[in-house]
C-alpha cells in the first residue's frame, strides 16, 4: 500500500511539473522592449541609438535619430539586413562561437543568420569587440523566412545566454 501512495504522489507530482513546463513555454509571446543608448554623432549632434532586447545585457540595434526623435525600423520577413548586436558581461561569456536559434509562432526552430547566401546557426569563434558603450558587439546579417513574432534564443559556446522576442512584418 506505501509503494502505491509514493507512486500515486509521484506521478501526481510528474504531472504537476509537465503541466508547468508546458504552460510556460505556451504562454503568450510579446515583442520585447526597446531602450536606448546615447551618442554623439560625427557632427557633433548628440542623439541615440535604439535597440530592442535586455538593457545591460543584449540588444540589436534597429534605429537611430537626434536626441528624443530615434525610431526603431522593422524587420521584414524574406528581407536579408544588418543588424549590430550589442552585449554586456563578462568576456567569457559573451565571446567564443555565437549561435541564434530562431523560432517561429508555431515553435518550429529556424537558422537566421547568414553567411553570403546561406541560412546559418552560428559565427564561430567570436572575439570581444567594445563599441557604443557595450562591452562587445557583432554585426551579423540576419533574414526571417515569415513574418510574425520570432523567439530568439541567443548561446556563446553553447551556453544558452539569453532570449528576446521581435516582432517580424510583411514585405
Amino acid at each position: 500500500m506505501r509503494n502505491k501512495i509514493i507512486m500515486l504522489i509521484s506521478v501526481l507530482l510528474l504531472m504537476t511539473l509537465v503541466g508547468c513546463k508546458n504552460f510556460d513555454e505556451n504562454k503568450k509571446l510579446e515583442a520585447s522592449p526597446t531602450f536606448t543608448l546615447p551618442v554623439t554623432f560625427h557632427d557633433g549632434i548628440k542623439g541615440e541609438y535604439v535597440l530592442i532586447g535586455k538593457e545591460g545585457k543584449m540588444g540589436i540595434l534597429v534605429g537611430s535619430g537626434n536626441e528624443g526623435e530615434a525610431v526603431a525600423t522593422k524587420f521584414i520577413a524574406n528581407k536579408p539586413d544588418k543588424y549590430m548586436w550589442h552585449f554586456w558581461g563578462e568576456e567569457d561569456k559573451i565571446s567564443g562561437d555565437f549561435k541564434v536559434v530562431g523560432v517561429d509562432e508555431d515553435g518550429k526552430e529556424h537558422p537566421v543568420l547568414l553567411f553570403g547566401n546561406d541560412a546559418v546557426w552560428q559565427y564561430s569563434d567570436v572575439s570581444i569587440s567594445p563599441h557604443n558603450g557595450a562591452d562587445s558587439h557583432i554585426p551579423s546579417n540576419m533574414m526571417f523566412p515569415s513574418s510574425g513574432l520570432w523567439k530568439l534564443k541567443i548561446y556563446f559556446n553553447d551556453q544558452f545566454f539569453e532570449e528576446l522576442v521581435i516582432n517580424v512584418e510583411e514585405s
